[in-house]
């Protein structure tokens, strides 16, 4: 795993790659599911939840279920809210 910053591209491209069930998973963890809440809200065993949100984590490159729901808030935060200091 790399200390030095991802650019931002970087992370839209790594969400991306997310499959549909990994990002749902992740979506639903971001809500403070567990993840038999996670199982029990798509109808897939809890550890089958927890294999696509470790997937999830090795494409974003973290190590934890809530660096990984980070990376999606900051992706999803950058890509939605433009940024301006103009009055």
């Amino acid at each position: 795993m790399s200390l030095t910053p991802t650019p931002p591209g970087a992370l839209a491209s790594s969400i991306d790659a997310l499959s549909d069930r990994q990002f749902e998973c992740l979506l639903l963890a971001a809500t403070g599911l567990s993840s038999a809440g996670i199982a029990e809200k798509i109808g897939i065993s809890p550890r089958t939840v927890d294999e696509h949100l470790a997937a999830a984590c090795e494409a974003l490159n973290v190590r934890t279920r809530i660096q990984a729901v980070a990376r999606l808030a900051k992706v999803t935060r950058d890509l939605s809210e433009p940024r301006s200091f103009l009055p």
